[in-house]
């Protein structure tokens, strides 16, 4: 009954020749290794059945699988004859054939490789030796050593230990321990505990991380100490290290050296990955400043940068530092900002800077405890008002204007955006600067004084007739002076007109509260 049900879905096949039903998934695994090793569809589908992971390796990896089998003078059809090779990983099983070279096997064989682990650990050097394994008068120790090229000369014993006794795995920690020790002034301690936390490095060809080294120190130039402190440089691949060094090259204008001795985790990535980063940043406009601001942006995977910026056009108070040159550290620092986002609204913040959102957990927590509303010294705001006006102007004549209004580090860039975009389909760039104050105003507020102008209706409320304005020879730039008039007519020029009527109420019983308790005071005094 179950596989009739999953011959329905379409999970299972049924091949009359043989009598028997087959997996969709099995079929597409197989149908990859009849490609590209010319067997018959049993066949693969026996090696899907015995080894299951095969089904899951992507064309990609059993691509790179097979040119990794051929580089290392094998026919790709070890694969076939041992199919746990497919368990195994391209640099994997390259970086096993180096180390086993390294020491001294000869006529390396798949098996080699698929027993690497008992070969090294497991076995002494006398018992590879007297096996065949290894040549009888082959000395280990200084074939090793003679892959790390930066010996001192004075040096002539590396290892007080009988070396037929102790087993390769052992011998090349001891070595590499040593060359550490010389060229970092590594402690025994930092090594073990770089082992502990960096546990690949006990496995890496020798020649790799000597190579690795001598970029870093003669190339890169980073100092020894800030090795020492991110000890995972030791096992970043040189030829990687050498394309990001000599190809990428830059980010937004500076060295990629001077980069990667400030930011040492970006050798560690891939040079395709980083340029397809680029690329993305590039598409979505980021300019060249933001990316210096950030150049964190890089250790994250492309879709995951592609995924963010996208998402950014949809969420209001990200789409506002979009030309932000610290807009990257949003995005960076995504899920922290959307949860500071969260719990602020929630607390009914919502004058929100971007090192608010982005920045320091001390900073945040300041603001979060901190009593009222405000956007700190209103950079960010003079910045979206400037960005908003095409940089027509100067951040000081920006500021000069908006500042005038006693609330302006109260008002949510959100809405100051908001209200440009509405503005901006009947006013100029010029209008709008003369009357700057006037975006820190809720839209609904302004339209309500548009609509009445434009009608020329009377408001209730109004101390004036406009019946005989002829609006259609008023200047653009006076119209919005008109609006402004209007909006604080009413609280007497406080500036209180720019809160909601939510909010005018909650100050109008505040200062309410504030004049009776005065009275209650005065009232005691006097008595």
């Amino acid at each position: 009954m179950i596989i009739q049900k999953f011959y329905k879905l379409g999970l299972l096949y049924w091949r009359p020749h043989s009598n028997r039903y087959y997996s969709v998934v099995s079929n597409i695994g197989s149908s990859k290794l009849c490609r590209y090793f010319g067997i018959t569809q049993d066949q693969a589908e026996f090696i899907c059945l015995k080894q299951p992971y095969v089904k899951k390796l992507d064309e990609s990896t059993l691509k790179c699988l097979i040119d990794t089998v051929c580089d290392l003078g094998f026919s790709r059809k070890i694969l076939i004859k041992d199919p746990l090779l497919f368990s195994i990983l391209p640099i994997t099983m390259k970086f096993r054939h180096k180390v086993l070279d390294e020491c001294g096997f000869e006529n390396i064989t798949p098996k080699h490789i698929l027993t690497y682990l008992q070969l090294i650990k497991q076995k002494t050097i006398g018992q590879l030796k007297k096996s065949g394994e290894l040549p009888t008068m082959l000395n280990v120790e200084n074939r090793l050593a003679s892959y790390m090229t930066q010996w001192p000369t004075s040096l002539t014993t590396l290892i007080y230990i009988d070396i037929n006794e102790t087993t390769m795995y052992s011998l090349r920690l001891k070595i590499l321990q040593r060359y550490l020790e010389l060229m970092l002034d590594l402690t025994e301690d930092e090594f073990q505990r770089g082992l502990k936390t960096y546990p690949t490095i006990k496995h890496r060809p020798l020649e790799i991380i000597n190579e690795t080294l001598n970029i870093l120190q003669s190339v890169v130039k980073i100092p020894d100490k800030k090795i020492k402190g991110n000890l995972y440089l030791v096992h970043v691949d040189p030829e990687n290290l050498k394309k990001i060094i000599y190809k990428f090259r830059s980010i937004g204008g500076i060295d990629i050296k001077e980069i990667l001795r400030l930011h040492p985790k970006l050798a560690t990535k891939k040079y395709e990955v980083m340029v397809e980063t680029r690329n993305i940043l590039q598409e979505y406009g980021i300019t060249d400043e933001a990316q210096r601001r950030c150049f964190d942006i890089y250790t994250l995977s492309p879709d995951t940068v592609r995924t963010r910026l996208e998402e950014a056009k949809s969420i209001p108070e990200f789409h506002t530092f979009l030309n932000h040159p610290r807009f990257l550290k949003m995005i960076h620092y995504k899920n922290t900002a959307m949860h500071r986002l969260r719990s602020l609204y929630n607390n009914r913040k919502k004058c929100l800077s971007l090192n608010i959102l982005s920045g320091s957990s001390v900073q945040y927590e300041t603001f979060e405890r901190a009593p009222g509303d405000r956007l700190g010294k209103g950079k960010d705001l003079v910045f979206c008002i400037s960005q908003s006006l095409g940089d027509m102007y100067s951040s000081t004549q920006i500021r000069n204007m908006v500042k005038r209004h006693p609330f302006w580090i109260n008002v949510p860039l959100v809405q100051v955006k908001f209200v440009y975009q509405q503005l901006s389909r009947k006013f100029g760039v010029q209008d709008i600067y003369e009357n700057c104050p006037i975006l820190l105003y809720p839209w609904t507020k302004i339209k309500k004084v548009l609509d009445i102008l434009e009608t020329k209706q009377k408001p209730a409320e109004s101390l004036h007739s406009i019946e005989l304005l002829d609006f259609t020879k008023v200047e653009k730039s006076q119209k919005l002076s008109l609006v402004l008039y209007y909006l604080e007519k009413n609280h007497y020029f406080s500036g209180n007109g720019v809160w909601t009527e939510e909010k005018c109420k909650s100050i109008e019983m505040s200062n309410y509260q504030d004049v009776h308790a005065i009275d209650q005071t005065v009232n005691t005094m006097l008595k």
